[in-house]
């Protein structure tokens, strides 16, 4: 299940969902869960293109990844102490990296999904932060129960960002707090940033 939650986590790290659910009724959800939507049609529209090449596609959606997902924000939240104490090349470098494996993770997984397997089945406010929606969705399986999504989107004056996508009850953010900061301990900014290229140029080569 693990690895199955880390594959979904890798595919929602871009992708949208396909449906608002009916029934909403505050205004600033009912955007949130439009934001998603007009999202996923962009990226199936940009994978669907034969016209592209890959590496154009590549392009289109990293593109995508920093107008839609606030990376400074959860750059920061994953390294957690050690941004502070992170130059500003590395951080620059680890929000390159960060970036890109994303991108790259997404194409890598993407041909298990398609838009059909996505639904939105609630869209709320978040009690506690009134500027963030919560937009819960649930990805169809082949075999076995669907995988339930929670989106964390956050509205900032009217441009919505995705901050966190929580499988299963597991936060893609805090997993990935939690893996980098072993790593820093042991290796450091540098040593993260340097493992993170490292998949990279693997997954380049799939």
């Amino acid at each position: 299940m693990l690895q199955c939650r880390r594959e979904v986590l890798a595919v929602l790290a871009v992708l949208g969902v396909a449906f608002v659910a009916p029934g909403v009724t505050s205004g600033q959800d009912t955007a949130a869960g439009a934001f998603l939507e007009s999202l996923t049609h962009d990226v199936f529209t940009k994978l669907d293109d034969t016209s592209l090449s890959q590496t154009e596609k590549e392009r289109d959606l990293r593109n995508l990844f920093r107008q839609n997902f606030d990376t400074p924000a959860i750059s920061r939240f994953v390294l957690g102490k050690h941004w502070r104490g992170a130059s500003t090349a590395e951080r620059q470098d680890f929000v390159d990296a960060f970036e890109e494996m994303n991108t790259r993770q997404f194409l890598a997984m993407v041909g298990k999904f398609s838009q059909e397997m996505f639904s939105v089945v609630k869209v709320q406010e978040d009690a506690a932060k009134p500027s963030l929606s919560l937009v819960s969705t649930k990805i169809a399986q082949s075999e076995g129960e669907p995988i339930s999504a929670v989106w964390r989107v956050r509205n900032n004056d009217g441009q919505y960002k995705i901050l966190d996508i929580v499988v299963e009850g597991v936060s893609m953010a805090i997993t990935l707090r939690h893996e980098y900061g072993t790593v820093v301990k042991s290796d450091g900014v540098d040593g993260l940033i340097a493992i993170m290229r490292e998949k990279n140029a693997e997954l380049a080569t799939q």
